[in-house]
């Protein structure tokens, strides 16, 4: 029997690796998502800032003036001392359980920490305080029958015979690789799980699933967005998962009064002049691929990469582009520039250059003079480059993270990358 690979149209692969012996039945390879249940009243109880430990399973990344923070998945958020770009040192932890998203806004750390979010001061380094904790604020947590709340998966691959009138086929065959069960062994729908499971004043990468803008957050999943008012000591639900995009929500990013959503298969742009109540003016329709956008006042840049990359899921697909769009107003948006890339991850500006990361096959940076039309200056292979981060005040700084770290790099007046330091994962 030959072995059938079908790429489905939400992005996942399915193996199939027997043909159908009949109508009802068929062998499927797939990944077996067992829960993890922990008490969180024991997690909290803790300290929140507890000493520097190894960054073992790195997330999100922001970098202030002189410091930089890098999430471990599901732990919390390592603080590096960065004073001294040769010399970066941890030098303490936040304990966030859950935790995977999380963004800075005048000193204010906020974080979602599966189905809670919180609200964190970090304007003294040396005394940061926990302001606010909303239990269940972004959703319900799922409990098992201790009354402990799911806070993690751990992964199999698995090879089953499976009936094609079944809830696991089903289950696969919604466009999902990975199939999550609960504590009855019964299937989670992804839709169901917590968003932690599916920068102003310093910088962070393209690809962020929080943005602020004044005393609202936008905190999004691949189904839609939740919206929070910060009221001081509190922090309030306006609105949860009505506002959704033509394809599954991948990035979000705040542009003065724009809200700009990265789909899989479109760029969309939300009016919050009233921060409470965004609405659509438009959108642009791409192929269905993974998708962050920069926006930089009436330009916005983004990439769209599709195919199979190691260690990551695949994007359904087959264009690899950056693409320049010029934001004419508020119910215009125009491209303006396709350029062909290989494999095209994060991006960034610093002054008039922008850097463009394409993982295993380096880094490309443009010239971004005519920010509507890029023209690329120079491609440099040897560096594996995926997130790309401008330093907030040095612009001749870029961060960059790749399979080893994070390394820091000092661009010369030629562009040349003089290498810094490395912050090892």
């Amino acid at each position: 029997m030959k072995k059938i690979l079908c790429l489905l149209l939400g992005g996942f692969v399915l193996v199939f690796t027997s043909c159908f012996k009949d109508s009802g039945s068929g062998t499927f390879t797939f990944f077996k998502a067992t829960p993890v249940y922990e008490d969180l009243s024991q997690a909290w109880d803790g300290d929140l800032v507890t000493e520097a430990r190894s960054i073992v399973d790195p997330g999100k990344i922001y970098i202030g003036d002189d410091f930089i923070l890098i999430g471990e998945e599901g732990k919390g958020i390592h603080i590096v001392n960065n004073d001294d770009i040769d010399n970066p040192i941890p030098t303490a932890f936040i304990s966030i359980p859950g935790n995977k998203e999380f963004f800075v806004n005048e000193n204010i750390l906020y974080a979602e920490s599966l189905s809670d979010f919180v609200k964190i001061d970090i304007s003294n380094m040396d005394n940061i305080q926990l302001v606010h904790r909303n239990i269940n604020l972004i959703s319900e947590p799922l409990l098992n029958d201790k009354g402990e709340t799911l806070v993690d998966f751990t992964f199999e691959e698995v090879t089953e015979k499976l009936d094609l009138d079944g809830e696991l086929y089903n289950a696969l065959n919604g466009g999902n690789n990975f199939v999550y069960f609960d504590y009855l062994n019964e299937i989670i729908p992804s839709s169901a799980l917590p968003s932690s499971f599916a920068g102003s004043g310093g910088s962070s990468g393209a690809v962020n699933r929080i943005a602020v803008k004044d005393e609202y957050i936008y905190l999004i999943d691949k189904f839609g967005m939740t919206v929070i008012e910060d009221q001081g000591n509190s922090l309030v639900k306006i609105d949860e998962g009505n506002i959704r995009g033509q394809g599954d929500l991948e990035t979000v990013f705040a542009d003065g009064d724009l809200l700009f959503f990265g789909t899989s298969q479109s760029v969309e742009v939300f009016n919050i002049s009233n921060p409470s109540q965004p609405f659509q003016v438009n959108a642009f329709s791409h192929a269905t691929s993974c998708d962050p956008v920069l926006p930089k006042g009436d330009v916005a840049y983004v990439t769209l990469r599709t195919g199979m990359f190691e260690d990551e899921r695949p994007c359904a697909g087959t264009v690899n582009q950056l693409v320049t769009l010029e934001i004419r107003d508020e119910s215009g948006i125009v491209p303006s520039s396709f350029i062909n890339m290989e494999s095209p991850y994060g991006l960034t500006v610093a002054n008039t250059t922008l850097y463009v990361g394409e993982g295993a096959n380096g880094l490309k940076i443009f010239d971004v003079e005519n920010r509507y039309e890029p023209s690329l200056i120079k491609s440099i292979e040897n560096i594996e480059a995926f997130d790309i981060i401008a330093h907030p005040n040095r612009p001749e700084l870029i961060l960059v993270t790749g399979p080893n770290g994070l390394q820091q790099f000092e661009v010369s007046e030629t562009l040349g990358l003089e290498l810094k330091s490395t912050i090892l994962f």
